[in-house]
This record gives C-alpha cells, sequence and structure tokens, in this order.
C-alpha cells in the first residue's frame, strides 16, 4: 500500500509538473536548440549539458563566493557539532519504534531509494521529449543530474571516510578508512542524499508551495527513518540531506546557467553552436 502511495504521488506530481510548464515559460536555461532535427539529437545534448553540469558542480568549490565559504563551513561545523548527540540520538529513537513509526520508515527508506527518481525523473523526461516540451523534459534531465552527481559525492566521501554504522555497535567515533564494505559506509547518508537531491529539484521546478511541502516532508521522514532504522547516525543524515540539498538547488535554481559547445551536421557542412 505504502509503494503504491508513493507512485501515485508521483503520477499526481507528473500531472502537476505538466500542467505548470504549458502555462509559463520555464526560468532555467535550456540548452536544446532548434537545430535539433530529431529526438537523437536532443537526447544528446541532454547528455552533454549533463556532463556539464556534473563537471561544473565538482570544480565549483574552486570558485566558492564568500557567501558560499561561509555556507559550506556552517554544514562542515554543524556536522561535526552532531557526533556530541549521535549516541544520545540513537537511544532516543530506539524508544519509539511502533507499528505506525515502522511504516513511516518504510516509506522514507523507499523514498531514498533510486526507484522514484526512475519514476519521476524517467516520466518528465519521456513526457517532454515525446511531446515536445522543453520544460517538462529539462527537469527530468536535471532530476536525473540531481540524484547522480549528489550520490557521486555521498559515495566518496563515505568510502574515504569509512565510519562504522551504529549498528556495528562500535561507537560513533571510529573510523575504518578508505573502505568499500556496507558496515562501514555510514557517514554522509546515501538515502537522504537521493531523498533531498530529488525533492529539491523538483520543488524548484514545480514552484507550488503545497507540493514543496509534501516533497521535503518524504525527503525529511527519509533522513529521520536511516536514524530509527539504525543504519545512520544524526550527523549522517544531516550531511547526506546538505549534499542532497546543495546540490539539487544548484542544478535546478536559477544560478545555474547552461554553457555548451556543439557541433550539427548539415546539408551545407557543419554547422557550430556555443550557447551562453
Amino acid at each position: 500500500m505504502i509503494y503504491k502511495s508513493i507512485i501515485l504521488l508521483y503520477v499526481l506530481i507528473l500531472s502537476s509538473v505538466c500542467n505548470v510548464s504549458l502555462a509559463q515559460k520555464s526560468d532555467s536555461f535550456d540548452s536544446t536548440n532548434c537545430s535539433c532535427v530529431n529526438l537523437w539529437d536532443v537526447v544528446g545534448g541532454d547528455f552533454e549539458v549533463s556532463f556539464n553540469h556534473g563537471v561544473k558542480t565538482f570544480v565549483s568549490p574552486f570558485h566558492y563566493s564568500t557567501k558560499d565559504a561561509i555556507i559550506a563551513g556552517a554544514v562542515i561545523t554543524t556536522t561535526a557539532l552532531l557526533f556530541t548527540v549521535d549516541e544520545s540520538s540513537r537511544t532516543y529513537f530506539h524508544k519509539q519504534h511502533s507499528s505506525f513509526n515502522d511504516k513511516l520508515k518504510d516509506l522514507g527508506n523507499f523514498y531514498g531509494t533510486i526507484y522514484p527518481t526512475l519514476i519521476a525523473g524517467g516520466g518528465l523526461y519521456a513526457i517532454g521529449l515525446f511531446e515536445g516540451n522543453d520544460n517538462v523534459r529539462v527537469t527530468g534531465r536535471m532530476v536525473f543530474e540531481s540524484v547522480a552527481i549528489a550520490g557521486l559525492l555521498t559515495t566518496i566521501t563515505k568510502s574515504v571516510l569509512g565510519r562504522h554504522r551504529p549498528y556495528t555497535n562500535d561507537g560513533s567515533t571510529k573510523f575504518e578508512g578508505p573502505t568499500f564494505e556496507s558496515d562501514y559506509l555510514s557517514l554522509p547518508s546515501g538515502h537522504a542524499t537521493v531523498a533531498f537531491a530529488l525533492s529539491t529539484t523538483l520543488a524548484n521546478r514545480i514552484h507550488n508551495t503545497y507540493v514543496s511541502i509534501g516533497l521535503y516532508s518524504l525527503a525529511g521522514i527519509t533522513a529521520l527513518a536511516r536514524v530509527y532504522d539504525d543504519k545512520h547516525w544524526v550527523s549522517d543524515v544531516f550531511l547526506g540531506s546538505a549534499i542532497g540539498y546543495f546540490v539539487g538547488d544548484f542544478i535546478s535554481g536559477k544560478k545555474n546557467k547552461e554553457t555548451s559547445c556543439r557541433i550539427y551536421p548539415t546539408l551545407n557542412g557543419l554547422k557550430l553552436v556555443y550557447n551562453l
């Protein structure tokens, strides 16, 4: 029943985005050019834009403004401070187990998997592609970008740190170092990262207060579910949530501008298109 409810929610979201996109102009730059003569040109262009976004995200720390540096510092500092309450938070969540909370946990755990991303991102991209609606298609593309890039950042971080998960009972300050063993991939939370990257991207593109509340509520439930399920510490889910949120906002927010250079074959030779 829970999984069916999630799928129904996404059907409603897809319909909402489609209706909104037909009524208003997208406020994100779209690199699709009229010289694309078939679907493969569009898909190829989207792959290129996604690659550019990935590179731009990974090099962005070298171009941080003062505000960006302060935010990054605040996230790291807060994560470190939460280490002091990780053990007590684990004890608290252990006392909250109930049948209702177990259902919320299942909902949150599901939302943090790849399936909602495939449903939302794939559905939006397909609808936009075959209906010729750039706004809907770009939204689907951004969903995949945000989750993929944020997920990669989280995977690299947790593999390097090697923090022990709560259920190992080794304590909140035990770090293994570089590893790929699941028991030692606690910081940051991958589920929280995926949930917030997905919710932030959709919320930024849909621009509907009620939908945004629902999306962020699901992301919040996912973060809490990981602590409730003894898979992560509170500091894990905070950092994972922050990564997902800021990457999602970077990809789908107004500050993001797409720059790319592409060459198209024409009847008279080659055409160079440079998008700023």
